[in-house]
């Protein structure tokens, strides 16, 4: 029926496994920043080494910056590409060559970055640097979409995170800030996209409900079958548009 490749978390990995049987993954980058993604690869990192080759081949990507180029390589063979923002909710790591990488949990358990000679700054999520720096790294990913011809296969799935889990117990803090400032701001850098262009598919925040006894574990993007069904279905309906 065709092919998609995602880029983001386990919103659209997870409803991805509602429609596999129908449709074929030409690729799938996560735990990686718009702003690692569209800046040099660094040079003070060269690899890491994880029990998971998975998780290894991610946190490699993101030190070589390979989104971009990994679209690239596979575009004839896309024919939609579906990305959700879910993972600048890390914010990004400013290391000592200026280049950035994503502090995913995979790569703090790599202990990669405790060989260097400065700390790596932390430019958290939803502030003032973090935005700039993202905008800017989104104006550059979507220009270089158009000029490969692809900005069109493009669309971003906007799930705003739950308050509460089934339980009716509230989230609270997530980094230190309110659970709804963070969806909130995840929800801007989606909209910023659409201002560029950029076709995206909104998540009723009613069916937002995250399951205590989620396989990925308990927290306010992790969602419930409601929620992975409307993702799958909203792309699949997307990719029957283009093929």
């Amino acid at each position: 029926m065709g092919s998609v490749f995602l880029y983001g978390g386990c919103v659209i990995r997870d409803a991805y496994e509602f429609i596999k049987k129908d449709i074929d993954l030409s690729g799938y980058v996560a735990r990686q920043s718009l702003i690692s993604a569209t800046t040099r690869p660094t040079e003070v990192v060269t690899s890491v080494s994880l029990s998971s080759r998975f998780q290894s081949r991610m946190v490699n990507g993101d030190l070589a910056s390979n989104l971009l180029p990994t679209i690239i390589d596979v575009a004839q063979q896309t024919d939609l590409i579906v990305m959700d923002c879910h993972v600048e909710r890390l914010g990004v790591l400013k290391l000592p060559d200026q280049s950035f990488c994503t502090p995913s949990g995979e790569l703090q358990r790599s202990k990669a970055l405790q060989a260097l000679a400065a700390r790596p700054h932390h430019i958290r999520t939803a502030t003032d640097m973090h935005a700039g720096l993202w905008r800017t790294a989104a104006t550059r990913f979507v220009r270089r979409l158009e000029r490969y011809g692809l900005k069109d296969k493009l669309v971003v799935v906007n799930a705003p995170w739950a308050a509460s889990d089934s339980e009716g117990v509230p989230f609270g803090l997530y980094g230190g800030r309110p659970v709804t400032d963070v969806s909130d701001y995840i929800s801007s850098l989606t909209g910023f996209l659409r201002e560029k262009g950029v076709k995206t598919l909104d998540m009723p925040a009613e069916i937002a409900t995250a399951p205590t006894g989620h396989r990925w574990q308990r927290a306010p993007f992790h969602f419930g079958e409601e929620a992975m069904t409307w993702v799958a279905d909203a792309m699949l309906g997307e990719l029957q548009t283009r093929t």
